[in-house]
């Protein structure tokens, strides 16, 4: 016999036995099932419906999130919903989610449902802006105000609330959109035309439906963040993450960087950076060409992400409160040219943020964006265990000595006079734009070795600092500074 046919011969015989020995078993199984009193069978269906249930949900959540799926984009729910803007980047396989944010398992935990993903080379953030509880709490208000029960059909009924059946009649006006503390809670006409321009979720460019009406309205009640994205973009210098679009309840804006509370342990340098850029932030939102102020009321480490150029961005706009200068101008409330100065005094709670919306909604001119900065990040007293003595803490003996740092903090925190930290935050931003330099660091020191060409004894204590246009200080000898005056002076009087 040939060795092929043995082996073969062999190997079915062993395919036999292990057949019958299974049948065997299985048979034997039943045989003791049968045996069973009737309560315990039923225990033991029971118990293997459950197993069965209990693995396949657990093999549910294991797998990948379909990011295309409408139940989970819930598109369903429009124009109660934030938009269709980004759809098309989701349904043509642009936007892929990344770890744990790609697995449905992360949904049991992300309760603040934000994922985290790429779109080609750029990382971005899909983000719903609100736990499932304040969503759901929003639908049961739409029914209530409807006249339906909880539960309702929310896309159909929205069309049937107070606020539908005045927008079938008047355009959307700051009435319909007050809110206590947001973009709207002082909203004039000229903020909404601008969000309108900008506006990226109308189903016509040329024309304003009910339904876009309806899904503003929607998301101002939800959270306003995405409009105040759109209503003062990142691509116009803006300190927001761009705003790519939404679809359905999510929205896709840029994943800027790392938190600020990630950077407690850098060099000092590199948060004397991020200081100064913060404080170009409070500048710019107070004080821009668009004659609209924007006031930061809700600041923590979460709430700030810093790019790899280390540019500070707000990551979190829910509770910026936007102030239209021109209608105050026009308008000319009660004391709206005098300068509000935010006093921490009336704040009960040691770290929260002082302020009265009102009284920001009617002054021109304020402190509190310099004031929030100081505070809540830079403060050298703050005994935030997340980071103990702010942002600038364990600051060099230099930075205290020379630039006089930490006096320059607690005056922009606590005042001593009326505008003493508007004086104050202009030193502030001088020495963190100096100090921020890793080359010549916190001891870069003006050079006190060369007046006009000629060498003098190095003793800081008798200069003064002059800062130059082009940057930095020059040093300038107190005993010569009448001399110096008098010489400018005469030198101009013989070229007239």
């Amino acid at each position: 016999m040939l060795p092929g046919g043995s082996l073969r011969h062999r190997g079915s015989h062993n395919v036999t036995d292990s057949m019958m020995r299974l049948n065997s078993v299985v048979k034997d199984s039943a045989r003791r099932f049968k045996g069973l009193p009737f309560l315990a069978k039923l225990m033991f269906i029971f118990s293997l419906v459950v197993s069965l249930l209990l693995y396949g949900f657990i093999f549910q959540y294991f797998v990948k999130t379909d990011i295309k799926d409408d139940k989970f984009l819930e598109n369903d729910f429009c124009p109660a919903c934030l938009g269709h803007s980004g759809c098309g980047l989701i349904y043509f396989d642009q936007v892929h989610l990344s770890g744990l944010s790609g697995y449905r398992v992360n949904q049991i935990f992300n309760t603040k449902n934000i994922y985290y993903g790429s779109m080609g080379d750029q990382k971005i953030v899909f983000k719903k802006l609100g736990s499932d509880t304040e969503i759901r709490e929003l639908d049961k208000k739409i029914c209530k105000e409807a006249n339906r029960p909880e539960g309702c059909d929310v896309p159909r009924v929205l069309f049937k609330t107070d606020a539908s059946i005045e927008l079938r009649k008047e355009a959307l006006q700051p009435k319909h959109l007050k809110q206590s503390v947001g973009m709207f809670t002082c909203a004039s006409y000229r903020l909404l035309d601008r969000l309108w321009t900008y506006y990226k979720e109308k189903r016509k460019e040329d024309m304003i439906m009910l339904g876009d009406k309806m899904q503003l309205w929607y998301t101002a009640n939800l959270n306003s963040e995405p409009l105040l994205l759109q209503t003062f973009p990142a691509s116009e210098r803006w300190p927001f993450p761009h705003y790519y679009g939404a679809c359905g309840r999510h929205i896709l804006v840029e994943h800027v960087g790392k938190t600020l509370e990630e950077y407690r342990n850098e060099p000092f340098h590199k948060r004397a950076g991020i200081a100064y850029e913060l404080l170009k932030i409070a500048e710019l939102l107070t004080n821009n060409n668009e004659d609209f102020a924007l006031y930061m009321t809700d600041l923590n480490w979460e709430n700030f992400g810093v790019d790899a150029a280390g540019k500070v961005r707000i990551l979190d706009a829910e509770n910026i409160i936007v102030v239209d200068k021109l209608a105050l101008e026009a308008k000319k409330p009660r004391k709206y040219d005098e300068f509000l100065q935010s006093m921490h005094h009336l704040c009960e709670d040691s770290r929260c943020l002082a302020f009265n919306a009102n009284d920001l909604c009617t002054r021109l001119h304020s402190d509190h964006n310099y004031y929030a900065v100081c505070f809540n990040l830079l403060d050298p007293l703050m005994t935030d265990p997340l980071m103990p003595g702010g942002l600038l803490h364990n600051m060099p003996e230099e930075a205290k000595d020379f630039w006089d740092l930490e006096h320059l903090l607690n005056e922009c925190t606590r005042p001593s006079k009326i505008k003493g930290r508007i004086l104050a935050k202009d030193k502030l931003m001088t020495a963190l734009m100096n100090l921020r330099d890793q080359s010549t660091g916190h001891q870069n020191k003006p050079d006190m070795g060369m007046y006009h060409g000629r060498d003098l004894p190095v003793k800081e204590e008798d200069f003064d600092l002059v800062p130059r246009k082009e940057g930095g200080f020059q040093a300038i000898p107190k005993k010569n500074q009448e001399v110096e005056k008098a010489g400018n002076q005469d030198g101009q009087a013989k070229s007239e």
